[in-house]
């Protein structure tokens, strides 16, 4: 699988155990267009405190390994697509340092990066295993990236949406998400494109899930506090990341409908109550219901549905003074039906490959 001749070890050894203090890991795959000016980022960094990088390259079909391999990094080759749980589990089976620190192969770490990350963890207690930071936009050059500015969707997973959640705060918060939340506070995920965590609680008690799609961050974060407790994850805004969004906004509809997948998946392991995106069904129902009475207006409410209930874009277009934020709701509500598209695929799938399971089992 990993195509290194050496092994990889269960953890750091302890003559290097204090020779670097945080272990940077990045997990890629088709990334060589952007992981080049990562990589420059990190090699930049000013930071007291000493580091690694290391680099699992998800048996990529393009340069990823090469660009990496010009860098001072630790270049680790899967001769496959595994997904990106399974490179991150590699990278911390191989990581030496005591806190691991992760981003995307399409984010630009400030300067002060790792020394923030390092500086944050002599702040906490030995319950806190998780630290995430704020993740904010590269550029705001196209309707894509503006519009992701707007919709901020890494920003943490709040602590009142943990996997007990009800489906009325799951309501009130995808209507009146928290415009802004500056405070240093617990949460109950931070995204993963700017998130540190220690070697060994996750080495213990977690790891990754190596299912394709997303969700790695919910399905760590859900095991630290069964061992660690609730106040395990932290959210400190001044740790900043900068994301290089994609330009297109199909992309943004892709990764809607692969963190649905994700979920529809784990849903139908864990059941519980489904982490589906409730705005556009009950938008939906609601025009059908108009509409066995009155169908022009059942057609109205409808299409109005939007600009009701995504309310946020009144005060975008009041704090910016654009009127391009009129078209935000329409673009979050299809997102969200993408999101509930994916969920759908990715529960029957996970139906019919237990199913399957069960069947070769028994024959």
């Amino acid at each position: 699988m990993v195509r290194n001749n050496s092994s990889i070890p269960t953890g750091p050894s302890d003559r290097h155990r204090d020779a670097v203090g945080v272990s940077v890991i990045i997990g890629s795959y088709n990334g060589a267009q952007t992981l080049g000016a990562t990589l420059d980022a990190l090699d930049h960094q000013d930071a007291e405190v000493p580091f690694e990088v290391i680099v699992v390259n998800d048996g990529s079909t393009d340069a990823t390994s090469k660009v990496a391999s010009q860098h001072d990094v630790r270049v680790i080759d899967l001769d496959a697509n595994y997904g990106k749980g399974h490179a991150l589990n590699v990278a911390i089976r191989e990581a030496l340092a005591p806190i691991i620190a992760l981003l995307d192969d399409d984010c630009i770490p400030p300067p002060r990066w790792v020394q923030s990350i390092a500086d944050a963890w002599t702040t906490v207690d030995e319950n806190v295993t998780m630290i995430g930071g704020t993740i904010l936009p590269l550029s705001t050059n196209t309707y894509n990236r503006r519009y992701v500015a707007y919709r901020c969707p890494l920003a943490p997973q709040e602590a009142e949406l943990d996997e007990n959640a009800t489906l009325a705060i799951r309501f009130r918060f995808a209507l009146a998400p928290p415009r802004t939340r500056t405070e240093r506070r617990t949460v109950f995920y931070p995204a993963g494109a700017n998130m540190s965590v220690r070697t060994h609680a996750v080495r213990q008690f977690a790891g990754f899930p190596e299912w394709r799609g997303f969700g790695e961050e919910e399905f760590c974060a859900t095991r630290l506090r069964k061992a660690f407790g609730k106040g395990t994850a932290l959210f400190l805004p001044d740790i900043i990341m900068y994301h290089d969004y994609n330009a297109s906004l199909r992309d943004t509809f892709r990764r809607a409908r692969a963190y649905g997948w994700s979920a529809g998946r784990k849903w139908a392991e864990s059941s519980g109550i489904p982490s589906i995106k409730p705005v556009p069904l009950i938008g939906a129902i609601l025009s059908a219901s108009v509409a066995l009475v009155s169908i022009p207006v059942g057609v109205f409410i409808l299409a109005a549905s939007p600009l009701l209930l995504y309310r946020r874009w009144v005060f975008e277009i009041r704090n910016n003074q654009s009127l391009e934020a009129m078209s935000y709701p329409y673009i979050h509500a299809a997102e969200d039906l993408a999101t509930d598209v994916g969920f759908a695929r990715g529960y029957l799938q996970e139906i019919r490959e237990s199913h399957r399971s069960l069947r070769n089992a028994s024959s």
